[in-house]
């Protein structure tokens, strides 16, 4: 016959694990504000809440600088099969991207959107014929992931004129 002795222990244990987790679910529901009153008439402490979340967002929504170094890694996997791990292009696949002069003469901001949305085969100005897939064909990469790569294409475009 099995011991029965720890059982009443056993429900204590599983009603504590119980308590702290309800806990921490509060807690993290106030943290990502999740039940804010949503009432016509806030209070000043709502309101407060309200400035200090929105400031708190602006701070979070600004995007990063653009990284060079998290650019090259991303171009690794995203354009080096096709522009070269230097991005010094590959016959028939991808042009260079150190001397390109189409690459140069784009913002960074039109840079980042070309990348972004790609070229296909056919368009009159696609000299390789070969597509450009959106994003590098990764379509997991965020708008700061396409600046970092913008910022080491730039880089790359700044070694091959110091040469």
């Amino acid at each position: 016959m099995k011991n029965d002795t720890n059982k009443p222990s056993n429900q204590i244990t599983r009603k504590i694990h119980l308590a702290l987790l309800l806990g921490a679910g509060i807690a993290l529901a106030g943290l990502t504000g999740c039940g804010q009153s949503s009432g016509n008439s806030p209070s000043s402490s709502d309101s407060d809440s309200a400035s200090d979340q929105t400031a708190a967002s602006e701070t979070a929504a600004a995007p990063a600088a653009p990284s060079a170094e998290h650019g090259k890694q991303l171009f690794a996997t995203a354009c080096a099969t096709c522009h070269g791990p230097q991005g010094q292009g590959l016959p028939h696949l991808g042009k260079d991207l150190q001397t390109s002069q189409f690459a140069a003469g784009l913002s960074d901001s039109k840079l980042a959107d070309f990348i972004t949305q790609g070229r296909a085969a056919n368009d009159p100005l696609n000299t390789t014929h070969v597509p450009m897939p959106p994003k590098g064909g990764n379509p997991a990469l965020s708008a700061q992931d396409i600046s970092d790569i913008v910022a080491y294409v730039r880089q790359l475009q700044q070694q091959a004129t110091a040469k």
